[in-house]
């Protein structure tokens, strides 16, 4: 039905974002962490290539700087090479090979790239003092170096170029004597980072975009197209995870199985269309019963719902059953084939504490036969199973 794609964006932080789109570069803080953490690991590869081959470049020019340069101008430029420089893509390189280091890339490569921008100034200005100018291409290379080869977020990299850049003009304006060579400069150096920037601004939307959109496949495949509620494959995985975390913690697991009443007579009665509305009114109910971040609601299949509580206290379970029951027969969704004239649910419950000897296969077994009990005695109705014995 229609509404159902805007049932299910509304709860996608991805869907809204895409739809509402990002200018500035940036996500909400939550949906920032979690790009950032995508974005480290895609280009952790890229980012040790790339510190290798700028380490490499810089140990080429140690040499020609030796061979080339007079003694007055080498003694100063190879050691801010060697010992300034080069270090800093090293520790780029030293933070991809820790893994606690990873997710927190941005750091090591700003400071590296802040280090060689502004130590290839330091080279330049070195150079016009000693009236032995350096050619300026390598201040024109780190620039797109860093817009474009070292990952660094569009934000971080245009505050470092623009850092750069300031201290470039502070130099010609200091020692720069040919008024046009200095012009020429400046102005290559902004055309650079015009350039670099908006390549670097298009680059990164579209890594934001296919982060969001991924993402959206993601949550989508898991997601059940109807109701929006996760689906089997989603609940598997939750129940398992789930377990796993209550077996380390000695927690409570419950299960609880919701199965509309009578509704092939519902759909019989009033059509396929109906009977998917009705489910989505049924599944917002069942959904905003999961409000801890290990309970989950999903769709089991058909007309049939599953809770999972994580650690729910036991002697509340009937009242939380009885109150999903409730609110279900207070949509007031008429049922003319029932017995109460509106449409109802029978809700089954089972609780353990996770041992190994158990298993999440044999709680949701034990809510079944809950479930099936609670049919057994009328329907619109709860019923809790005997907890640990019944999944032992």
């Amino acid at each position: 039905m229609s509404s159902t794609p805007a049932l299910a964006s509304a709860a996608s932080p991805y869907q809204r974002t895409l739809e509402r789109g990002f200018p500035g570069l940036r996500f909400e803080p939550v949906l920032e962490r979690e790009f950032q953490r995508f974005h480290s690991r895609v280009n952790l590869g890229r980012v040790r290539w790339s510190a290798w081959l700028a380490f490499a470049l810089y140990g080429v020019f140690v040499a020609i700087d030796i061979l080339t340069l007079p003694p007055d101008v080498h003694r100063w430029t190879a050691p801010i090479r060697v010992l300034l420089i080069m270090p800093g893509f090293l520790g780029v390189i030293l933070a991809t090979r820790h893994e606690a280091w990873q997710p927190r890339m941005q750091g090591p490569i700003t400071a590296a790239a802040a280090i060689a921008g502004l130590g290839t100034v330091a080279l330049i200005a070195i150079g016009l003092r000693h009236r032995h100018p350096l050619p300026y291409e390598g201040i024109l290379l780190v620039a797109m170096f860093i817009y474009l080869l070292a990952s660094l977020g569009w934000w971080r990299a245009l505050a470092v170029n623009l850092a750069t850049l300031a201290a470039l003009i502070g130099t010609e304006l200091a020692w720069q004597s040919d008024p046009q060579a200095r012009l020429y400069q400046i102005v290559f150096m902004l055309a650079a980072n015009v350039v670099g920037a908006t390549g670097a601004y298009f680059l990164e939307h579209s890594t934001r975009s296919v982060f969001l959109v991924q993402r959206l496949l993601n949550e989508r495949a898991l997601h059940d197209g109807l109701t929006g509620l996760a689906n089997r494959a989603a609940l598997g995985e939750h129940l398992d995870r789930a377990w796993r975390q209550a077996l380390r913690e000695r927690a409570t697991v419950a299960i609880a199985m919701v199965d509309v009443d009578h509704f092939k007579r519902f759909n019989d009665r009033y059509g396929h269309a109906e009977g998917d509305a009705a489910l989505q009114a049924v599944a917002a109910v069942v959904g905003a019963q999961a409000r801890r971040p290990l309970d989950l609601a999903a769709r089991y299949g058909g007309e049939e719902f599953m809770l999972v509580w994580y650690r729910p206290v036991d002697a509340e379970l009937d009242a939380l059953g009885q109150q999903l029951r409730a609110a279900i027969e207070q949509l007031g969704i008429a049922h003319l084939d029932s017995e109460c004239g509106v449409l109802t649910a029978s809700i089954g419950i089972a609780s353990t504490v996770a041992t190994a000897s158990g298993t999440p296969h044999r709680l949701m077994e034990a809510a079944d036969a809950a479930l099936y009990a609670a049919k057994q005695a009328g329907r619109n109705g709860v019923r809790v199973s005997g907890g640990v014995a019944a999944v032992a």
